[in-house]
């Protein structure tokens, strides 16, 4: 999950055909969230402007593995991190608690934000039973259905790992037709070909949905070393030409059906695996780079929960300044301007106790110079 990696134990490269667990962060592992976490924003950014602007189109597109992408880093660390040391309770309460009330805490505050002109217009009864619905629905605002898809996940995850670890090619097999059937039903659904009954939630938020990228996952954590030598093996270009033609399918199927603010359909499925090989393989040649650029990228993605959650206020608050915000010069400035106001909140945050409330991480002091000083990336 984008939680704090920095408290899971990950299982090492594979040396002279054993395999052993060390305490150590796989490093391309905080390259795919960070990554995956400024997708985030880049699909939240550009929204306003896809249907005026080709770059924002493009750009938007590109992105849209994100999502899916979280997901399938969700099962993967999550598996990485579980050696079976702790009961299924004490699993299910670390794991709800990093969830659940930042969940809970971040719904108030947005729905308290979208309605801040009528909450003294309108009986409080009224907000309550409205903001239970949303907190239900993962409504209250744009990017909160994420969380109760997570925490859907997180109940099964015991359920999934014993089948996976007895019936591989099973459950993978049969996750990949629950989320692929899913998506094509969405899909003809948008482009009124069928109807799909009501079931007073939206769609977007069951696990069938989503489950594969999950189930997906905790397969390449089962199988780490042996995926990360086969994809070593390739070369970027190997992984790159699959990848772009993924993209112009998407692209293509965006355009015509325009479902472009999808990312539940085949062709989103298609391109997140794709991706998924294609930028894994471009992370581990990330671990060449200098470490000054390194250690901004590993401190993003360990604070990259918090800053998905924040950033759509941080967006609503700058969308308001209409002078700047015209054309693509105004959205690359309000993707800047986004990422850096991001930074300094979880920066400032990480300053408090008190953080993890909202899905922070709290930097001990000693500890953040020791991460400086200590943490092995590449000279």
């Amino acid at each position: 999950m984008l939680l704090s990696l920095m408290e899971n134990c990950c299982r090492g490269p594979q040396h002279r055909g054993k395999r052993r667990c060390v305490h150590t962060r796989i490093k391309e592992i905080d390259y795919l969230r960070a990554i995956s976490a400024i997708a985030v924003i880049s699909i939240h950014v550009t929204a306003s402007y896809v249907e005026t602007s080709v770059m924002a189109f493009a750009w938007n597109q590109v992105a849209r593995f994100a999502v899916p992408m979280f997901i399938l880093l969700s099962g993967l660390s999550l598996a990485l991190s579980d050696r079976g040391s702790i009961g299924r309770r004490e699993f299910f309460k670390r794991r709800y608690n990093k969830i659940l009330l930042p969940y809970l805490i971040w719904s108030i505050l947005y729905f308290t934000y979208a309605q801040q002109y009528n909450l003294g217009s309108v009986e409080p009864w009224v907000l309550l039973t409205t903001l239970g619905k949303h907190m239900v629905k993962g409504t209250a605002y744009v990017h909160l259905y994420f969380l109760v898809i997570i925490c859907q996940l997180y109940l099964i995850y015991p359920f999934l790992k014993s089948l996976l670890r007895t019936k591989t090619s099973w459950t993978l097999t049969v996750s990949f037709i629950s989320t692929l059937v899913m998506h094509m039903a969405i899909y003809l659904h948008a482009n009124q070909l069928i109807v799909l009954p009501s079931i007073k939630v939206p769609y977007v938020i069951l696990f069938p949905v989503w489950v594969f990228y999950f189930v997906l996952g905790m397969f390449v954590a089962m199988r780490f070393n042996e995926i990360s030598a086969f994809v070593g093996k390739l070369t970027l270009w190997q992984t790159f030409v699959p990848w772009f033609a993924s993209l112009i399918v998407l692209v293509v199927d965006s355009e015509w059906t325009d479902t472009f603010a999808s990312s539940t359909k085949p062709s989103t499925l298609l391109y997140t695996v794709v991706s998924a090989l294609f930028m894994y393989r471009l992370s581990t040649s990330m671990t060449g780079w200098p470490r000054k650029v390194l250690h901004p990228v590993c401190w993003f993605s360990t604070h990259s929960f918090f800053i998905y959650l924040i950033h759509p206020l941080i967006i609503s608050e700058l969308f308001q300044f209409k002078g700047w915000r015209v054309g693509d010069s105004g959205l690359v400035m309000l993707f800047i301007l986004t990422i850096v106001s991001s930074c300094i909140l979880a920066y400032l945050g990480s300053r408090f106790k008190f953080v993890h409330l909202f899905g922070g991480v709290f930097i001990r002091p000693k500890l953040r110079k020791e991460i400086v000083t200590k943490v092995d990336y590449p000279n």
